[in-house]
């Protein structure tokens, strides 16, 4: 019976930690991966990685930095099939791969058990190498 409370906090911590995953919405960080892929060959030189953070507001307002590759982002976030989950559309600007500056559209993915969130970002131009992506696994 003395374990009982032990297992009750842990049982507890895992609810709690499992919750931060079920919005969208708050601080996000990880690693962002971009790439051009284009549409015959698929991607087009390595892809390069950097640390990023992400901020969603309650008001649907995100901004974000990944500072290694020189972009900010700025847009907004809507939800998407649930407040789980987000649609969004994201300016990048001041990336040194000119490339990834413009207009990005995508979408926020949770995983509530797993407690990570897969990004997955569009490029809304073409362009004569491809197509311009950001993906990111994050947590909070």
């Amino acid at each position: 019976m003395r374990y009982l409370p032990a297992v009750v906090a842990a049982l507890l911590a895992g609810a709690v930690q499992a919750q931060e995953y079920t919005s969208y919405l708050g601080a996000w960080q990880g690693p962002f991966l971009f790439y051009v892929v284009q549409q015959d060959t698929g991607a087009q030189g390595p892809p390069v990685v950097h640390a990023g953070t992400l901020q969603i507001d309650p008001d649907g307002t995100v901004r974000g930095q990944v500072p290694g590759a020189g972009c900010t982002m700025a847009g907004s976030g809507v939800d998407f099939v649930s407040p789980t989950n987000a649609s969004l559309e994201l300016t990048m600007s001041g990336c040194e791969d000119t490339r990834f500056n413009g207009h990005f559209s995508g979408k926020l993915i949770n995983n509530p058990v797993l407690r990570y969130a897969s990004l997955r970002l569009s490029s809304m131009r073409s362009l004569d190498s491809g197509m311009a992506q950001v993906s990111a696994i994050m947590r909070r």
